[in-house]
């Protein structure tokens, strides 16, 4: 986990960074650029992820690692498909992507901490 910890402090920084520097979301090629700045600490954290499963040893922490994955991917689909045809069908508020990742962060957070009380 403390491997986590300085990819969230750069996405904040990021994000916070190039929300600044962007005023006015542009079409050109510097401000794509600027914008996916921000995604690369998440690319990080999915990589020391996919790590962990490789190099954690206990079979039964993987399989905890593996179940919370899971339940936040699980999370992220409904919730992109539910808000999906609330938009299409209902002309609901668009749901911005970037508050994916830390749907599935949550919810892969929750699950694991089921995991931990239900196997204690």
């Amino acid at each position: 986990m403390s491997r986590f910890w300085p990819l969230i402090a750069a996405y904040v920084v990021l994000l916070v960074t190039v929300g600044s520097v962007i005023e006015a979301p542009t079409a050109s090629l510097g401000a794509y650029l600027l914008a996916g700045l921000p995604a690369l600490p998440l690319v990080g954290i999915i990589i020391f992820l996919a790590l962990y499963l490789f190099e954690e040893t206990d079979e039964f922490l993987k399989v905890r690692m593996v179940e919370a994955l899971l339940w936040g991917l699980g999370a992220i689909l409904v919730v992109s498909t539910v808000w999906g045809f609330l938009e299409f069908l209902a002309g609901a508020p668009r749901l911005p992507l970037h508050w994916l990742f830390p749907i599935f962060c949550v919810a892969m957070g929750l699950a694991d901490l089921l995991a931990r009380w239900r196997y204690r």
